[in-house]
């Protein structure tokens, strides 16, 4: 629900920037529509443990997308946030992968 919110909210800002003529629009956009994919993919997932890791890796590319669009100076900054995000959602579900076979 949250990411769903924020999403709206980032193509809302996105619209009214591209109606005052802004170019940001279409990072802002991008990056509002990857939040929209995680709200998707967080109600397509069935299971709890791994609903956070794919959640995290899809929104870990909004960073990217938002880095090659509006900032290409400082692009590799967002590029690492982005890796760092990925791979901080392939430790969850590593994690979540050794809790529940423990658990059985």
């Amino acid at each position: 629900m949250v990411f769903a919110l924020v999403g709206a909210l980032l193509l809302v800002s996105a619209l009214v920037l591209g109606i005052l003529g802004s170019f940001a629009f279409i990072a802002i956009a991008s990056v509002g529509m990857f939040f929209i994919a995680a709200a998707l993919v967080a109600r397509a997932v069935p299971s709890a443990e791994s609903r956070a890791p794919a959640v995290l890796a899809l929104a870990a590319l909004a960073p990217m997308v938002f880095g090659m669009i509006v900032a290409p100076l400082s692009y590799l900054a967002w590029v690492y946030l982005g890796w760092g995000l990925i791979a901080g959602a392939a430790l969850l579900a590593l994690v979540n992968g050794r809790r529940a076979g423990t658990q059985r």
